[in-house]
């Protein structure tokens, strides 16, 4: 199975490896994420990393006895402060690895300032993105949403956001050694247009794939599939009840990151924890279990370390398990693990009840899933006017009828009335028409609210035996579920999904691509993410597919993305 996280930790082990003596590795803002999405701090210094520094840091002492392994990404800023630094260097050698493509002007800009003959390889890695888990990796730029105006209104803030998805791309082609056949939806010419120029760029950059097409040019070529958040505004804006997608959406990740600081009562040493599937194997068993077999799972994993403890402290609910965990110290340190994953879920269940989100949830989804405007507008004004949910959450219900019934102007206006009567600002309240601006039915390809595949059925919610948690199963399946289940069938429609025309490299393939990747201009989600993981469980042992965004959203930061829109072309 392809895997994104193994194919960075490969590069960044060569690189650390094939180095002897004392190392000191140096970073930019970007690499450090990339590194520590599939390394622990543990795991560099392991490998005699002995310091980790940033490239613009000012420090000015010499160390003659380290070799400086340099890991950047090719922009024009790094290689100002690296020609600076080869004029005077600190380090006793220098071995430099590039995420991505090195222009030739540049190799001999380093060679020209390489006087004191110190620098010793130059290397393009290809680990150029964010590797969150086996199947799914994130560029890492959280608005895109200015790319997706006319480009001729693109300011070079946006050349470069768009120049860096290409870049993000051709590294994640050469990382999974994939050499795709290119398609691109139909309705969106962003997609058009990034297909297009990683087109180019891919025949640009031939030679990095020779063993690649001597190897597979018996084979049906895989496919990069290139998806418009667009088409389905829906999926970022419903709760969710996945472990990594909840993480998400009520705590928020950054690069692996959760800032705990700010939850009642947490112990300092959980402050800011890290959810990873390289450095956590429960993390990793878990981050698609549903709240509450999540719940159960948390559950036996307590009752392991209680047997190792020989306690007999009994746990029926959340709260308890948080009670024995403060209560037994030697249970926290002997498995800080198991004391982070139930002090995570303790602050879910809270926010879970504190902000009324069983309720709003089954409102959201009935909504989302069936055809009923009077009554659903009947629910949603006795919600709003409620004090059970949150104002987050009444907007978003707002939200989702209004995509789903947007030419009943008159009841989203009333519904926007009833956002202002609860204090809600004009601001927010703006971003439902905006919303549809970006995404309503104009712009999306097909019709969101008649596949079937897609809005199935609500989910059901089940008490569970284990007291204080919902058993919550999420049955809703995603618009982009059920175009890669198509795509994996050798169904998906040309005329919907074309190819990229004058492929020189790669026949496209007509039938059931191996292989494919799947990217989406203006950020995936976590329950995306778990719809693929899905689709690759059902797939035959060889094929696979990998999920990638330009982000990574939860409804805060779909939102915000929204918002940038209005700040540019206000709100008419």
């Amino acid at each position: 199975m392809l895997s994104i996280v193994t194919g960075v930790q490969e590069y960044i082990t060569t690189m650390v490896d094939r180095i002897s003596g004392m190392k000191v590795l140096i970073l930019d803002s970007e690499t450090i994420g990339i590194i520590s999405m599939v390394f622990s701090q543990s795991d560099i210094l392991a490998r005699e990393v002995f310091l980790v520094e940033k490239i613009d840091n000012e420090q000015t002492e010499k160390m003659r006895h380290m070799n400086a392994i340099f890991f950047v990404r090719p922009t024009n800023q790094n290689f100002i402060l690296l020609t600076k630094e080869l004029k005077s260097p600190k380090y006793n050698q220098y071995h430099l690895f590039f995420t991505n493509v090195v222009p030739h002007t540049r190799l001999e800009q380093i060679a020209c300032c390489d006087e004191y003959e110190v620098v010793q390889q130059v290397q393009e890695l290809f680990a150029d993105v964010l590797a969150v888990n086996h199947d799914l990796f994130s560029l890492n730029l959280p608005s895109t949403i200015r790319l997706s105006e006319d480009a001729g209104r693109w300011t070079s803030y946006d050349e470069n956001v768009f120049e860096r998805t290409i870049e993000g791309l051709l590294s994640v082609c050469a990382t999974l050694r994939i050499l795709p056949s290119i398609r691109y939806t139909s309705s969106s010419e962003l997609t058009r247009q990034i297909g297009y120029r990683l087109q180019a760029r891919l025949t640009e950059e031939q030679s990095l794939f020779e063993a690649v097409e001597r190897e597979k040019k018996s084979e049906v070529s895989p496919v990069l599939l290139l998806l418009d958040r667009r088409n389905d505004p829906v999926t970022p804006l419903l709760n969710q009840w996945t472990y990594q997608a909840m993480l998400h959406e009520l705590l928020t990740m950054d690069n692996n990151r959760i800032d705990m600081s700010k939850v009642p009562g947490i112990r300092s040493e959980l402050k800011e924890i890290v959810m990873s599937v390289t450095q956590d194997q429960f993390f990793e068993d878990n981050l698609l279990a549903n709240f509450g077999d999540l719940g159960m799972n948390i559950k036996r994993y307590v009752e392991e370390y209680q047997q190792q403890t020989k306690s007999t402290a009994r746990i029926e609910s959340i709260e308890e398990m948080q009670r024995f965990v403060d209560e037994y110290p030697e249970f926290r340190r002997m498995s800080g693990n198991v004391s982070k994953h139930v002090a995570v879920v303790h602050e879910l269940s809270r926010i879970v009840e504190s902000h009324g989100l069983l309720q709003a949830s089954q409102v959201e989804q009935d909504v989302a899933c069936t055809e009923n405007r009077s009554e659903h507008h009947r629910s949603l004004s006795e919600m709003i006017r409620g004090s059970s949910i949150t104002d987050m959450e009444r907007l978003r219900l707002v939200l989702l009828y209004a995509l789903r019934y947007e030419h009943d102007t008159s009841s989203i206006g009333q519904l926007k009335d009833l956002l202002r009567n609860k204090g809600i600002g004009e601001e927010q309240v703006a971003l439902v028409d905006q919303l549809l601006k970006y995404a309503g039915s104009h712009v999306r390809g097909g019709d969101l609210f008649q596949n079937k595949s897609f809005l199935a059925q609500a989910r059901s919610a089940v008490t569970s035996t284990f007291k204080g948690v919902e058993n919550v199963y999420t049955q809703h399946k995603t618009l982009l579920a059920s175009v890669v289940d198509s795509l994996t069938k050798g169904k998906l429609k040309e005329s919907s999904y074309p190819f990229v025309e004058g492929c020189r490299f790669a026949a496209p393939a007509r039938d059931a691509p191996p292989r494919a990747i799947v990217f989406v201009v203006g950020g995936t989600t976590f329950e995306e993410a778990r719809d693929i993981a899905e689709i690759n469980r059902s797939l035959e042992a060889g094929r696979s597919v990998v999920l990638g965004g330009t982000t990574i959203h939860n409804s805060r930061s779909f939102l915000a993305d929204i918002a940038q829109l209005t700040i540019r072309m206000g709100v008419e």
